[in-house]
């Protein structure tokens, strides 16, 4: 039955593939409280703007480094129909286009920086602290898409193992380069916020160099698929490029700014709500990492099959995908919920934070597993290349759905923080629904890539 459910030679396969891809992104969240613990040494003020600073710069960021989607699609597709070469073309594409779109925009935006963030605080000291600090992060935008296409070529060879290692060192060095230009030792002068911000452009521009070093130094990966060779790069395609990585710009933009709204209308309910709700999606963002990854791999796998002509055999690594992180979340998931106050008094020793978060955490915690259905078909979808399908979902489960529904049961019949997580729950199940459809149909197969 066990075997059935999981045929082991492409549950080995998948989960050789998705491992990596789930401890890198659980190193990006280690670092992120890391840096939190770092700024907060500073100070209330400087913590704020480093917070408001950081979410800002990947609202922003968002505008360019969905080509990295768009690079996963069409590697793992080339690599599926045996044109390696054409995988590589891609790299050097999605690289042309981060570096040409990306660093330009990223210093127009950072000369805006201080403008914008008037609009994001009132504080005098926070904005001075987080206007440096967005602006010193945005002149990296075009490095980090650059990074983004690495991670998508890698993952989309079925090499995520390098984006592990990879992103492992970089934050390693950027918690090591906070110590420095934070708090100024090794005689550098002490920058506070805007040292957290150099620290992470640094480490940044450092595992760019990584992913070059290592492209070029395993054989495997310079002789088949030949990367750096711009002379193959066309019109036609820069524009497949295009096509699928504008709507995860869209997409990207969308969750990010969806999200805020989210937190805002907790404002509505008062400061502990606002607290609340605050530590529920960092909570989430971590609950959701094992179907990410999962997802991220099925996405190669999808592209993958779909270029050997196999659309049967992307369906059902898709539904294992499901099955796979389904049992992966299980446990984790029953823990939250039984342990729910504990968990939550790791962040805040407010009881009545605690008693507004408590209901919602252990909703999120049964949710999170049913979430898994939605979570790893959307991303399997995007390595098929439904990054317009995938978007449009996406914007409407959140603006038409989910912030529509939290304000109605939160606010609208007084149910608190638990109503708006119960409008997020109703929302996704929404999608789950979409998406099954869409993966049983057949349309998904015919996407040009």
């Amino acid at each position: 039955m066990i075997a059935r459910w999981f045929p082991p030679d492409r549950t080995r396969e998948l989960l050789a593939l998705g491992v990596p891809i789930l401890l890198g992104m659980l190193s990006q969240t280690v670092l992120n409280l890391v840096d939190t613990a770092m700024v907060g040494r500073l100070g209330p003020a400087p913590q704020g703007a480093a917070g408001l600073g950081s979410f800002s710069f990947w609202v922003l960021a968002n505008l360019i480094i969905g080509v990295g989607t768009g690079v996963q699609a069409i590697v793992s597709r080339r690599d599926g129909e045996g044109d390696p070469e054409g995988a590589g073309a891609a790299l050097d594409t999605g690289l042309i286009l981060a570096f040409v779109v990306g660093l330009p925009l990223g210093y127009g935006l950072a000369t805006a920086a201080p403008q914008f963030f008037t609009l994001l605080s009132d504080d005098a000291e926070v904005v001075a602290g987080g206007s440096g600090y967005l602006a010193i992060r945005l002149m990296s935008v075009g490095v980090v898409a650059a990074n983004y296409c690495f991670r998508g070529f890698f993952n989309g060879i079925g090499q995520s193992r390098v984006y592990m290692s990879t992103i492992a060192i970089s934050h390693v060095a950027n918690v090591f380069l906070n110590w420095v230009f934070i708090y100024g030792n090794l005689g550098a002068a002490p920058m506070g916020v805007r040292g957290a911000a150099l620290a992470s452009v640094l480490a940044t521009v450092l595992a760019t160099c990584l992913y070059t070093g290592l492209a070029l130094a395993r054989p495997e990966v310079r002789n088949r698929y030949r990367p750096f060779r711009f002379a193959s790069l066309s019109g036609p395609r820069l524009r497949a490029l295009v096509a699928l990585s504008w709507p995860e710009a869209v997409r990207g933009i969308g969750l990010m700014l969806g999200y805020l709204l989210f937190l805002r209308l907790h404002a509505e309910l008062g400061t502990r709500a606002v607290a609340a709700g605050t530590i529920l999606v960092n909570l989430a963002s971590t609950g959701f990492l094992p179907a990410l990854g999962i997802g991220l791999a099925c996405s190669t796998m999808m592209g993958r099959h779909l270029g050997r002509g196999e659309p049967d055999v992307a369906r059902d690594f898709a539904w294992l995908g499901v099955r796979v992180a389904v049992a992966g979340l299980a446990l984790p998931a029953l823990g939250a919920a039984l342990f729910a106050e504990p968990l939550l008094g790791l962040f805040t020793q407010d009881a009545l934070v605690i008693a507004a978060a408590k209901p919602a955490l252990q909703l999120f915690a049964v949710s999170v597993v049913v979430d898994a259905l939605p979570m790893v078909l959307i991303f399997s979808l995007l390595g098929a290349g439904a990054t317009r399908f995938v978007a449009g979902v996406q914007m409407a489960q959140q603006y038409l759905l989910m912030l529509p529904l939290a304000w109605l049961l939160g606010i609208g019949f007084d149910l608190g923080v638990f109503g708006m997580w119960v409008a997020m729950f109703l929302s996704r199940i929404a999608v789950a629904g979409i998406a099954v459809r869409k993966l049983r149909g057949d349309s998904w197969t015919r996407i040009a890539v």
